[in-house]
């Protein structure tokens, strides 16, 4: 079928050439679709157990695992000055949270209006909404400085402003903000003639806007009103551990849906810069909706940064190998249909760039160009059989055998990387289907273009390599190759025996081996998300945790004291120092709340900070409560991520920070789960349950399925490898030939990582499933060569010297754009990425050594002969 093909494309190659140009632009389009993702949605099963109990708890308490934390700090912090600059920071986040549809419309519309007129400038903007503080704030953070100081505005830059503004708009129509908790809006609670009641730290005037201390009494006022709430220690202000000070507010959002939210993350970071800036605010960010926003933005940047080095890199191993302008231009046309054929393919489908989906890109540039390097090589290798008077005829001829080849091998690498359809994880489901496309897109693309092109292209030799008597000169790696199957075939015992020291060696790396699934390793230590995470961590006790949902089993169980007791015994187990391994820095419940009532109706005596012995006592405090019930639920706001409508369960948010360990990864996170569930296993009262969930159960949970996702896929990948080679070549003997370049190669990958304490994550979870689908291409090539030339030699040494000139030098050019332009992802922001370049590029040199030497080498070692060719390849060598 191949041969027909290959025949039919020679036939008409102009037809051919103006279908891939078709295809690419048609594809070309859904490159501004494609999106970047790494939120747990993209890669959990949506029907996993954990998962529901997980959005099933969303449901009722919120999503209060995910939060956005900034630490706001001021070099004199209790002044006015930096009192009114924090509030111009919190009314600027709250412009998203609840809108006036209406004055927004207006304010909308005017803005438009004003826009229209002639020889506008950019202070006329500002000064026409005086006396709107925050809209010039908004004006200020959109315009560029270059803008601002503009006699007049460009339409260009009238436009930029106009779309700016309307997004913004767009945005805080959404309303995605559920809640902003900070020392500027929270509330307290006192007791007064048998009366509870919730009071703003800061009241407000008659249009809601909040009165700023303007004295240093008031200021003083507000810090004693602060400070009286022991709940708000570590949840709303941080102290210095040694003055005891207050040296930073906490502004702390929470999300009332995810939709639209990467976006509005955005918008705040460029609030707190802008404050950082301009109101000598400083603020530090971290949380789950940033770290995962700066993921996106970090994906982003890698992927045009990245992409180019790649580019150059192999651009330049071509020139090395062919040394012409066809031997660039054609292989770079192949693997630049094929990079644009499947990102456009996952625009137009919808499918976005996940956290494994950024090693497509090169992982594509790098394999699509080895596909191209061998059809091209293979019309070097054979160019004296090809006449300029029958070149189409010659070219048919020559590119028979390695079109077949190359599709063969391209067909067995898109099917291992298939195998990782077994895993359950969707991200890694995705990238199994995309990459195995694109896979396919580069044999496709390479054994039509090439031969198209070659149909019209000059017949000329490259001229570098031609000495005056027109015979090819030997290169440098042509000596190399030929010391190699020297040393394959006279020391192959040696070498075997080198090999079994490595596979031992790397067997006890493999025991040492992690699993960790934790987003925030992906950045460095230095990186400034990774230092602001452990910032706030240390601040407030953690910007992210998980939910432990404890269920009374009874409707009102929740205001028994015997129930909020296990729930205050729990907690403080949770913060003892004796459990400082537990890396838990604070926990949240409704029992604040019930404790904060018992102290304001004791006078606010601290001695009362604890809950009531009786019923009766907490039954009252809750309905003499005068608190907000905005959704009418039954469950007054402040308590509505803490008890459900039946006050039948409560959550309590376990924070988690650094305190008995500098590593917090998945592995650490789920000895920490374990240990909370014995311990409410042996403590808790039998007539309760409890289950533990939160975005941190989930990446335990998600850390499961990469371990069995690597092995199933693994054990497939090798089953059909070997299935396939015995197929090929028609001898049980020739499968487990195959094994000896990939088998060694994995394993040396896994103990490199044990040893070295790289983690086992979701981006090099696919190393291994890369090495298969990349080794068998260079096994295939290797020994499909070998089998062709054998007839034409009497002796295996002579066989395996031709076809270390033939197949081994593309072989060599092939990885060595592999090797390099995986390597260039070493300038990546995210330290799995940089592990994973380096991790891959030296097993990409393990399967070249496996590929050039080790195969050789057992051929000699055990004898094998392989069957002969079938009809194309019989052709083929009659012609040669």
């Amino acid at each position: 079928m191949i041969n027909a093909y290959l025949k039919l494309v020679l036939k008409a190659p102009a037809v051919f050439l103006i279908i891939l140009l078709l295809i690419s632009i048609g594809l070309c389009l859904g490159i501004r679709n494609v999106r970047f993702d790494h939120s747990i949605e993209a890669f959990m099963p949506k029907d996993d157990p954990k998962y529901i109990e997980y959005e099933d708890s969303k449901k009722i308490f919120g999503d209060n695992s995910r939060f956005l934390i900034m630490a706001v700090s001021h070099d004199n912090l209790w002044s006015v000055p930096a009192f009114e600059a924090f509030n111009r920071f919190l009314v600027d986040i709250e412009a998203y949270k609840d809108v006036n549809k209406t004055k927004a419309v207006k304010q909308l519309e005017r803005f438009n209006t004003l826009l229209e007129k002639p020889n506008i400038r950019f202070s006329d903007l500002t000064a026409a909404f005086e006396n709107n503080p925050a809209f010039v704030r908004l004006l200020k953070r959109k315009a560029s400085a270059h803008v601002k100081q503009k006699p007049t505005l460009a339409p260009r830059d009238v436009n930029r402003l106009k779309n700016a503004v309307r997004q913004n708009f767009e945005l805080r129509q959404k309303e995605m903000i559920d809640s902003i908790l900070s020392p500027f809006t929270s509330n307290d609670i006192t007791g007064k003639n048998d009366v509870l009641e919730t009071y703003h730290l800061l009241g407000e005037n008659d249009q809601g806007e909040r009165i700023i201390p303007r004295t240093r009494q008031g200021v003083a006022e507000f810090k004693n009103r602060l400070t009286r709430n022991p709940a708000f220690k570590q949840g709303i202000y941080a102290v210095d551990p040694k003055t005891g000070e207050i040296t930073d507010f906490a502004v702390i959002v929470k999300f009332a849906k995810s939709e639209g939210r990467p976006e509005l993350v955005g918008e705040i970071v460029r609030i707190a810069k802008f404050h950082n800036q301009q109101e000598h605010l400083k603020i530090i960010m971290s949380g789950v909706p940033y770290i995962s926003r700066q993921f996106n933005t970090y994906m982003e940047n890698d992927l045009y940064r990245t992409i180019p080095i790649v580019l150059m890199v192999v651009t330049l191993i071509f020139f090395l190998n062919f040394k012409s302008i066809r031997g660039v231009i054609l292989p770079l046309a192949t693997l630049g249909m094929a990079e644009i054929w499947t990102l456009g393919l996952m625009g137009h489908l919808g499918y976005p760039i996940t956290a494994i989906g950024i090693t497509l890109p090169p992982l594509l540039i790098s394999v699509g160009s080895s596909y191209a390097i061998h059809v091209l090589n293979q019309y070097y290798a054979d160019f004296n059989l090809i006449s300029p008077q029958a070149k189409r005829q010659g070219l048919k001829t020559v590119m028979s055998h390695i079109t077949l080849t190359v599709a063969l091998a391209g067909l067995t690498t898109a099917a291992a990387f298939l195998t990782l359809l077994s895993s359950q994880v969707s991200a890694i489901q995705e990238w199994a289907v995309f990459s195995a496309v694109g896979i396919l897109f580069a044999v496709f693309i390479a054994i039509t273009l090439i031969p198209s092109a070659l149909a019209y292209l000059p017949h000329r030799y490259r001229s570098r390599l031609i000495s005056r008597k027109q015979a090819p000169k030997a290169t440098l790696v042509d000596r190399l190759l030929a010391a190699t199957a020297k040393g394959a075939l006279l020391h192959y015992k040696k070498v075997y025996a080198v090999v079994f020291i490595v596979i031992l060696v790397s067997i006890a790396g493999m025991t040492k081996l992690r699993v960790n699934t934790e987003f925030l390793h992906y950045f460095k230590k230095t990186d400034p998300t990774r230092q602001s995470a452990e910032a706030i961590g240390d601040k407030f006790g953690g910007g992210w945790g998980f939910n432990i949902i404890i269920d009374s089993k009874e409707t009102n169980g929740v205001k028994t004291p015997q129930f909020l007791k296990s729930i205050e015994s729990l907690r403080n187990w949770l913060v003892a120092e004796e459990n400082a391994d537990l890396n838990i820095g604070r926990t949240d419940a409704f029992t604040d709340f019930i404790k904060r009532m018992h102290m304001a109706m004791n006078n606010g005596d601290r001695n009362y900070f604890k809950i009531p012995d009786d019923r009766v006592t907490i039954l009252d405090y809750l309905e003499i409560y005068s608190g907000e019930d905005e959704n009418s639920d039954g469950v007054y706001d402040d308590f509505e991520s803490f008890v459900d409508i039946f006050y039948q369960k409560t959550n309590v948010l376990a924070r988690l920070t650094r305190k008995a360990t500098e590593r917090l990864g998945t592995t650490e996170i789920k000895c920490i789960m374990d240990r909370v569930e014995t311990h409410l296993e042996e403590t808790l009262p039998e007539a309760y349950t409890f289950t533990v969930t939160g975005y941190p159960a989930i990446n335990v949970r998600l850390a499961h399925y990469v371990v069995m996702g690597q092995l199933t896929g693994l054990a497939l990948s090798l089953i059909f490898v070997v299935g396939v080679i015995i197929v090929l070549f028609r001898k049980l003997t020739a499968g487990p030939l195959a094994l000896i370049d990939m088998g060694v190669t994995i394993l040396i990958n896994f103990g490199v990582m044990g040893w070295f304490g790289i983690d086992l994550d979701m981006v090099t979870s696919v190393i291994a499933t890369i090495t298969i689908g990349i080794g068998v291409d260079d096994t295939i090539h290797f020994l499909n060569t070998y089998r062709v030339y054998k007839p034409e030699f009497i002796n295996v040494p002579d066989t395996i010297e031709k076809t270390m000139f033939v197949s081994g030098k593309a072989i060599l050019f092939t990885s060595m754009a592999l090797i390099f332009g995986f390597f260039s992802q070493v300038t990546s922001n995210f330290l799995p990425i940089v592990l994973f370049s380096l991790l891959i590029s030296l097993t990409m040199i393990n399967t070249t050594i496996g590929s050039i030497l080790l195969i050789p080498a057992a051929i000699r070692f055990t004898g094998i002969e392989l069957d002969r060719p079938n009809k194309i390849f019989r052709h083929y060598r009659e012609k040669v």
